[in-house]
């Protein structure tokens, strides 16, 4: 006999309706199904705990859910490993520390904290100063060519330009357009340092005069009044020192 038809017949005979309850199967007995499991063989006792997030049926599934969810997106460590950022990276600096914590509340792993101390580190390289190879551009009088410029600078200029002028003496290039400036100052009567000699005068010697003239031995060579310039600054020169 179906449930319609079981009720019907007992309406119909004067009796009450059968009640169900949700505890209750279909034959009135008692629904004895766990509301949560420990495992599939291991029924849970008691009310459904707060821990276990209502799509998972047992503490199982949502161990193992979260273990392959671990996988995916990686477990951060307890701290950092900042090796491959050797060349470059401070990890005691306050900013990094900020990162290194960002990182961690983020659950990054260590192999893509090290991708990314790699990557910083070769985009930083291709920007790095050969020194040596500079050095070799501005040729064997190198050393000799950045000190004059430095003690021109050192004499005509405040501090805060003179460091501001010599901080960007980092290339070839650099030295060659600052000498460029020195030159047009010079030609203009501006003041003239000592030059290779760290003196307190202003005026340029013998030896500066003649680092300048094989500096821009070429221009000496075709421009007429520069060559009157610096024979100029030769007389002058021996004049100061007496001859």
């Amino acid at each position: 006999m179906s449930l319609f038809n079981s009720i019907m017949t007992e309406v119909e005979n004067g009796g009450s309706t059968l009640e169900i309850s949700g505890n209750e199967s279909t034959s009135g007995e008692p629904n004895n199904e766990p509301t949560w499991w420990w495992d599939k063989a291991t029924p849970g006792t008691g009310d459904r705990p707060d821990w276990l997030p209502s799509q998972f049926k047992s503490a199982e599934d949502a161990s193992r859910s979260y273990s392959e969810l671990s996988k995916k997106i990686g477990t951060a460590p307890d701290a950092y490993d900042w090796s491959a950022g050797k060349s470059w990276v401070e990890p005691e600096y306050e900013h990094m520390q900020d990162l290194a914590a960002y990182a961690k509340s983020k659950h990054v792993p260590q192999d893509v904290f090290d991708k990314m101390l790699t990557t910083v580190g070769t985009y930083l390289d291709e920007f790095k100063v050969d020194y040596a190879e500079e050095r070799a551009a501005l040729g064997e009088n190198a050393e000799e060519r950045v000190k004059t410029l430095n003690n021109w600078a050192k004499s005509n200029f405040t501090e805060n330009t003179f460091h501001a002028l010599t901080a960007n003496m980092q290339t070839a290039d650099a030295v060659k357009a600052i000498e460029e400036i020195r030159t047009k100052m010079i030609e203009n009567n501006t003041m003239i340092p000592t030059g290779n000699e760290d003196s307190e005068s202003t005026f340029e010697t013998l030896d500066d005069i003649e680092t300048e003239m094989m500096t821009n031995i070429e221009k000496y060579k075709v421009d007429a009044k520069y060559r009157r310039s610096i024979t100029d600054k030769i007389e002058k020169a021996e004049a100061r020192n007496g001859r």
